[in-house]
């Protein structure tokens, strides 16, 4: 049915299109193009980009369209991939207001090396190189990375010529831009000269910023053009230019205005007549900016395009005939953002030991912003020119190749900054669409919806697996392990298909279902379910090219080499006091064996594991914990249960500030309020732990956590019993917290040490009156802080605002 619609949409387009003028078709083209395939970006804003293994990686995620948060996607994907595109991890998050947030875990056991955070909606997969990706840097040095080639000589030059429009032509001056890499990708300097056919030269070539450069050269009938081109230790290579064409136009851009940008077309003798009279257009954010007419014998050669009130982001330039086919194209930067690090206020700075910090963010611009804030030790940042929010948002997610430091282009508007953004816009070509495909209605393959939520689909069929049985109906009872309990129903279409969606569950869940034929409610019928495309994420990443590791020689890899090497120079004076130790093979306790089967890695230490003991009837699970948890005090009162610990060994590190602060309960790993434990019976339960002092600091809880873990598969008899079968089917991540070291709350003296890379994460600021408080504590080495805040309104507008303090 869609397929149906689809194709009578692209008639209609294509049928109108037949009366209209060029200039329209133009438009209704680029129309057509964003709202048959509209372009969804994402973006990943993590705490740092270097971690030791081990480590916990934060970020915030951000899908847009049409340059504001998403309305469509509303479950996005993140993965931690190595430079082979293996998939090591992946998580399935639930968007809001077009962000989300959570945590992904570094192994100890990751070699150390490159590798990548993606993040995508399964409408992005439709368009695979759009897939973001962010390198992150793991250090790891009880681990060597795979065979490496660190030989000192001089890779090889990887040198592109690009003139100016797209085309050399015969007789027209033109600017030619240039982009060296070396064979791993990364920029590379150069010198050199071009020749001409009889080795005279012609012009000299340098880099100007990051490998790039351009030059003017006048290409003459007969002539062929060699880059002669110098770089490392006295290496050469020679590489041809371009060929030239026997006419058509050359287009020349001039964006150096901060109000308009100049555009000026030459044309060739020959057959001079077809160039005359040319359409100019040029679009942003898939609308039309701008739409004029040239005509050559008139004198009207060039034109200005007012960029005043234009939104910030690349804007594509295209010169056509007057029949539609275009000639030449550039790409230019519209840098209407705004610099925003006059935001970021300090009110108090403390580089003592766990002394007290206070930040100001100025939020009073923006509508409803969505933002994260990371404080981390500067010693463990790559940098300040990383990828950011609006060096991706506005400029990488539109654009081909790679580009080096791409938050560079974003830290000021200085001639030499904006001169060198051009270099970009000259060698790296527009990749969203073709406007020459696009105006012959020439889309991509969809393959993949908009996901708006969970949702399970799949046939009911006749007995025989594969009849068409147009009479279906399917019930479910969804039972997941965060206490989730929905019950639904479904009749299928005339192709046997059911849908259920927009359901919402975290972890895993159990289906229970029961297909039925709705005239024949004896008959046997057979039900099959689609495999979610979570589920199908096994060890390739989808779109992704393998990465050549990378490594760097920089101050914050030689800063936690050193934190690694001492944690390990620590282990190794431990074990030199052991004795002769003997080794015996003992049977793991039920409790061992139900820590494995249960916990993950995040709840897996504890100060106590406890098992019910089955031949004892307990009343209720407070009775339980009463009796085997030393200093629990449970008070039961007509407005609800609190739990909270008494000040004991274990828990000296708190002071009496916290006492009124409760327990934080987790069911099967997720964070439950307490009255959800309530209607837990004994016998529903199969595992507890308990987390007091430093283990339930990792969990985030200040005061204390109690995890409980209902039976596996306890449910499964009683259902089946009525008839029922049942599937597993994987529901949102859950993320742990981050903890926020608190003095006011903690003990400052305390004997325990604090070494945090990252001081603090908050992935949801809170604003008030258009303002934003932040405080933190430091730990006891850090001296110089980086603060840096990103996020998005409902308008669009991008904030990234960046301060380093000591």
């Amino acid at each position: 049915m869609k397929k149906t619609f689809l194709t009578f949409l692209l008639f209609l387009i294509k049928y109108s299109l037949v009366a209209q003028t060029v200039p329209e078709k133009i438009i209704a083209a680029i129309d057509s193009f964003s709202f048959i395939q509209p372009q969804e970006k994402t973006y990943v804003q993590t705490d740092r980009a270097i971690y030791a293994a081990g480590e916990t990686i934060w970020y915030k995620a951000y899908a847009t369209l049409n340059e504001k948060p998403t309305i469509l996607s509303k479950v996005i994907y993140t993965e931690l991939v190595n430079a082979e595109g293996t998939l090591l991890d992946k998580k399935m998050l639930k968007l809001k207001d077009g962000t989300c947030n959570g945590s992904m875990e570094t192994k100890n056991i990751l070699p150390a090396g490159d590798y990548y955070l993606r993040c995508y909606t399964l409408w992005m997969l439709n368009f695979p190189s759009f897939i973001f990706e962010k390198k992150i840097r793991i250090i790891n040095n009880t681990k060597t990375e795979k065979s490496v080639n660190r030989s000192t000589v001089t890779p090889a030059a990887s040198v592109s010529f690009l003139p100016e429009g797209g085309n050399l032509i015969i007789g027209l001056n033109s600017r030619v831009a240039f982009k060296a890499t070396d064979e791993k990708g990364n920029p590379l300097n150069i010198t050199g000269y071009i020749v001409n056919s009889q080795n005279e030269k012609i012009a000299d070539l340098t880099t100007i910023h990051d490998g790039m450069g351009s030059f003017e050269l006048l290409p003459l009938e007969g002539e062929t053009y060699k880059a002669i081109i110098n770089y490392g230790d006295a290496k050469q290579t020679k590489i041809l230019l371009p060929a030239s064409i026997n006419e058509g136009i050359v287009l020349a851009v001039d964006n150096s205005s901060a109000n308009k940008t100049f555009v000026k077309v030459l044309r060739s003798e020959k057959n001079k007549t077809l160039y005359n009279t040319l359409l100019v257009v040029a679009q942003i954010n898939y609308q039309v900016a701008y739409m004029g007419k040239l005509n050559i014998d008139e004198g009207e050669d060039a034109l200005a395009i007012n960029k005043k009130n234009l939104p910030p982001g690349i804007m594509q330039i295209t010169v056509l005939t007057e029949n539609g086919t275009p000639l030449a194209e550039r790409i230019v930067f519209v840098s209407n953002h705004s610099i925003q690090n006059n935001l970021l206020n300090s009110t108090t700075i403390n580089t003592g030991k766990r002394k007290k910090n206070t930040l100001t963010l100025d939020a009073s611009l923006f509508n409803n912003l969505q933002a994260a804030v990371a404080i981390t030790n500067d010693a463990v940042n790559m940098g300040s020119a990383d990828l950011s929010i609006v060096s991706s948002l506005l400029m990488t997610a539109d654009i081909n190749g790679y580009i080096n430091n791409a938050g560079y282009y974003f830290k000021n508007k200085e001639p030499e900054t904006l001169q060198n953004l051009d270099l970009v816009m000259l060698t790296n070509g527009w990749r969203r669409f073709k406007l020459e495909e696009v105006l012959q209605n020439k889309f991509v393959t969809l393959h993949y919806p908009f996901e708006t939520g969970l949702s399970i689909t799949g046939k009911v069929l006749q007995s025989d697996g594969k009849s068409v049985l147009k009479s279906g109906k399917i019930n479910l009872i969804i039972k997941g392990e965060d206490s989730t309990s929905i019950m639904s129903q479904a009749t299928t279409n005339p192709a046997s298909v059911f849908i259920i969606d927009n359901i919402d569950f975290k972890k895993d869940a159990t289906i229970y279902y029961q297909g039925t034929n709705i005239n024949k409610t004896e008959a046997v019928v057979s039900v099959k379910f689609n495999v979610p495309f979570f589920d199908t994420l096994k060890n390739a990443a989808p779109g992704f090219a393998s990465k050549i590791y990378n490594p760097e020689n920089d101050a914050a890899s030689f800063y936690l080499d050193q934190q690694l090497a001492e944690k390990l120079k620590q282990d190794s004076v431990a074990s030199k006091t052991l004795q002769t130790v003997i080794v015996k093979a003992t049977k793991k306790s039920i409790a061992d064996s139900l820590n494995t089967l249960y916990t993950t890695s995040i709840f897996s230490e504890s100060d106590q594991t406890l098992v019910l003991n089955e031949n004892i009837n307990y009343n209720d699970v407070w009775q339980y914990l009463q009796g085997v948890v030393p200093g629990i005090k449970i008070n039961k009162t007509d407005t609800g249960t609190q739990v909270n610990f008494s000040r004991y060994d274990g828990l000296d590190l708190f002071s009496v500030n916290a006492q009124n602060s409760g327990v934080q309960f987790y069911l099967n790993e997720v964070p439950v309020n307490i009255d959800v434990i309530d209607f837990l019976t004994p016998g529903d339960i199969g595992l507890i732990k308990v987390y007091k002092g430093n283990s339930a600091i990792a969990l985030g809880a200040g005061r204390g956590a109690i995890a409980i873990y209902t039976v596996k598969g306890k449910s499964f008899n009683d259902w089946r019993k009525k008839g029922f079968d049942f599937i597993k089917k994987a529901g949102y991540t859950v993320s742990k917290q981050f903890f926020d070291m608190d003095y006011a709350k903690l003990n400052a003296a305390g004997s325990f040490s604090d070494v945090r890379n990252t001081l603090y994460w908050n992935p949801e600021i809170k604003i008030i009156n258009g303002m934003a408080t932040i405080n933190f504590y430091n730990d006891d080495v850090c001296k110089k802080f980086k603060i840096v805040i990103e996020g998005i309104d409902d308008n669009g507008k991008l904030l990234h605002t960046e301060k380093v303090v000591e």
